[in-house]
């Protein structure tokens, strides 16, 4: 009623700029109405409808941006008109939210897409909205969605993308809002445990996670999964490498772990491994040929404290006391225990 009776008073941009904070489409419905009496906002729709080639935003243009929001991608087709740059030159006049509501129809949902691409550039993008939490979380979702007739060129393209917030030996990464335990959730669930060892040693390096019992317990769950897939492997085949990594975290989680009275056992967790093996060794065939078991064993007296090798390869009852990789691993722990004197 107060826009219906003094809409033509008020001043247009500051209002639409509130209705956009206040996430409120029909109040923004109402404004543009109110806008298409007013001679700027007039002239403003003529000159998108016209628009060619590449336009940036100016604050005059805000209604008339909202009243032709559905219809620009089209207009951009006859027009060969950029509506994209656009878009994002208007940031943060005209809210994300408004872009996805416009776009979410099966035909344009990836120019919404396309939008976040441009908008959160690693190099080009704008530095406010990679600061933004929400903003960032979301596109980091879209990133990790992959649609069942993906082509893998697209897939990988969304990694890499993913990568440049997450990965903290890319330099970009530090110019986004970074929610590490969110990453590092988002890297298992996309597969990318390498990334997710990363951000892990990362959130119990940083002083504020590092003080965080409950996200400490999480590192230590998703270090679990790793594991599990590292023995799993590919073809029958543990995935040494990762195994090795896994264990050489352990090291640096326990102590961090019981400054929070949280309980982790690095021997138990160690023996937890070989059961696994065993396990996997009888339900998969090609599994024992392999010789994983001996791999587990290897991994575990590199990279495991010696101390907490040793008592797991004491207790253990599924091999043999004369097998050859057992006899090299309590040498290579009593090596490594003499010279960090043990």
């Amino acid at each position: 009623a107060l826009i219906d009776e003094y809409g033509s008073y008020m001043n247009l941009y500051e209002c639409l700029l509130t209705a956009g904070k206040l996430q409120s489409q029909g109040l923004i419905d109402k404004l543009v109405g109110v806008g298409k009496y007013d001679a700027h906002h007039k002239e403003a729709v003529k000159a998108l409808q016209k628009a060619k080639g590449l336009l940036f935003y100016e604050p005059k243009m805000l209604s008339a941006i909202h009243e032709l929001l559905p219809s620009l991608p089209a207009t951009s087709e006859s027009n060969n008109f950029d509506f994209i740059s656009l878009l994002v030159s208007a940031y943060p006049d005209l809210p994300p939210w408004c872009i996805r509501g416009a776009f979410s129809s099966e035909n344009t949902d990836d120019l919404y897409f396309q939008y976040l691409s441009s908008l959160l550039h690693p190099d080009e993008g704008s530095d406010s909205a990679k600061r933004n939490e929400a903003l960032v979380r979301e596109w980091c979702l879209m990133l990790s969605s992959i649609g069942e007739d993906e082509e893998s060129e697209s897939i990988e393209e969304k990694r890499r993308r993913f990568y440049h917030i997450a990965s903290p030996s890319d330099r970009r990464s530090v110019f986004y809002h970074r929610d590490l335990p969110f990453l590092m959730d988002t890297s298992i669930k996309i597969s990318q445990f390498g990334l997710a060892l990363e951000l892990a040693n990362e959130l119990i390096s940083s002083a504020k996670y590092s003080r965080d019992g409950s996200v400490l317990k999480c590192v230590a769950q998703h270090l679990r999964t790793i594991s599990d897939i590292a023995l799993t492997g590919n073809a029958g085949e543990l995935n040494a490498s990762l195994l090795s990594q896994v264990i050489s975290f352990y090291n640096v989680l326990s102590p961090r772990l019981h400054e929070h009275h949280c309980q982790f056992n690095i021997a138990n967790e160690l023996s937890k491994l070989l059961q696994q093996c065993t396990i996997e060794e009888k339900r998969i065939p090609m599994y024992a040929i392999s010789n994983n078991i001996d791999s587990c064993i290897i991994a575990i007296s590199e990279h495991a404290p010696p101390s907490d090798s040793l008592k797991v390869f004491a207790q253990w009852d599924q091999i043999s006391v004369d097998s050859p990789s057992l006899i090299s691993a309590i040498h290579t722990c009593l090596i490594r225990g003499a010279r960090d004197g043990v």
